[in-house]
């Protein structure tokens, strides 16, 4: 009875180490098919990532699920070598270049652009865009590219310039038209005008003119015309006149504001003026004697024609006159002879006389007390009435001078 417990208990040892050896076993070959089947599902991949590169060990099946895992995310515009549905296989090489974002401001307008690009250069070639060697940039070409990068670019453009007339053409950028001016050394002075504020954009008036202003003061001086004053005279025949006083000009001086814009008058204004010499009124008598009183007069005249003819020296009242007068003058005898170049007629000076008492055309010898000289009658005057004569001279001044004197006359022929 003792030796079968004890063989029963014998057989339960036996049979309880046999199953945990069989289970061991068991378990070592799962770990071991395991492992196999593990290793066999590993994949070693290289990943780059900005330029960075990295090996990872993973038993991602896909792309898609290794970036998972390693908390990737892959953006819009982001490049990924491989596509994200491909599998997994040892020694796969995954490149990612993130987009970094980049704003571009090109004048006044700004776009926004995504780029995987590493230089500025490449940037430009990837988005077409194009730039001439005028234009200004805030980078350099060869600058790398940065997340959040701004890239200023200021267009160059030709503008107009007329300056006082003259035209000429620069290659600016968008600045402020003072600014430009500073640049191209030109000032602006006081009186000149501009055709735009200084304070606008070149952009907005491709075309700038300045009109130089200058304002000079110019002083004149000018003849004042004297009046005419009328009065009856009972010795002259009424219906005719007879001029007393000449009557003389005054004198004022006047100063002018002129103003140029390039060089052209464009306004001109009295600003002040002075009387330095005062005129003298014409007095003119007119007549009012009766024609019983013209017969009697007409003989008398018949007579002094007949003594003025005779030879012999006359005592004649003179006066002289020119036709260089700033007013009043034609040029030009009451026989149509042009005297404007010349106060002689073939040789001899050229007198006014009343053709009542000396024929026109007729040659007359005239002795001042200065000088004796031949003259030639071939003018009339509304003041040359009876024994009175007017001596044609060359200067307005030399009229007024001699104002009225006592001459010698003689008819000759």
């Amino acid at each position: 009875m003792a030796s079968s417990e004890q063989a029963k208990k014998g057989l339960n040892r036996f049979g309880f180490k046999q199953i945990a050896l069989t289970l061991f076993a068991s378990i070592l070959v799962l770990a071991s098919i395991t492992f196999f089947v593990y290793d066999s599902m590993r994949a070693e991949v290289t990943i780059v990532l900005d330029e960075e590169e990295q090996s990872i060990v993973t038993t991602a099946d896909t792309v898609d699920e290794l970036l998972d895992e390693l908390e990737i995310e892959v953006g819009e515009h982001d490049h990924l070598s491989v596509d994200v549905d491909s599998e997994i296989t040892d020694g796969m090489d995954i490149t990612l270049n993130q987009a970094r974002e980049v704003i571009v401001t090109t004048d006044e307008y700004t776009d926004h652009y995504y780029t995987t690009e590493n230089t500025v250069k490449d940037f430009f070639e990837e988005q077409d865009i194009d730039f001439t060697e005028y234009d200004q940039m805030s980078v350099s070409l060869e600058d790398s590219i940065q997340d959040q990068m701004h890239i200023a670019i200021s267009t160059a453009f030709e503008v107009e310039i007329v300056d006082g007339g003259e035209e000429t053409s620069k290659i600016v950028h968008n600045q402020t038209v003072q600014s430009l001016l500073n640049q191209e050394g030109i000032e602006l002075k006081e009186h000149d005008k501009l055709n735009v504020e200084p304070s606008q954009m070149v952009r907005d008036q491709r075309s700038i003119e300045i009109i130089r202003v200058s304002i000079d003061y110019e002083t004149v001086e000018e003849n004042v015309p004297y009046d005419t004053e009328t009065r009856d005279d009972d010795s002259i025949l009424r219906g005719e006149s007879e001029v007393v006083e000449p009557g003389e000009e005054g004198k004022i001086v006047q100063e002018y504001e002129v103003v140029k814009e390039n060089g052209e008058v464009v306004s001109r204004e009295l600003v002040d003026e002075e009387v330095v010499e005062e005129s003298v009124d014409r007095v003119v008598a007119e007549g009012t004697k009766e024609e019983q009183q013209q017969e009697q007069q007409q003989e008398q005249q018949e007579v002094q024609l007949a003594s003025s003819s005779s030879g012999e020296f006359k005592e004649f009242t003179s006066t002289k006159y020119t036709a260089n007068c700033s007013s009043g003058c034609t040029g030009q005898t009451a026989t149509g002879v042009d005297v404007t170049n010349s106060i002689h007629y073939d040789g001899m000076r050229i007198v006014a006389v009343d053709p009542n008492v000396i024929p026109l055309y007729s040659t007359v010898e005239v002795k001042t007390p200065n000088e004796t000289f031949t003259a030639i009658a071939l003018d009339t005057g509304g003041a040359i009435v009876g024994n009175k004569i007017d001596i044609l001279v060359d200067s307005q001044s030399e009229a007024m001078n001699w104002g009225f004197r006592t001459v010698q006359v003689r008819v000759i022929d």
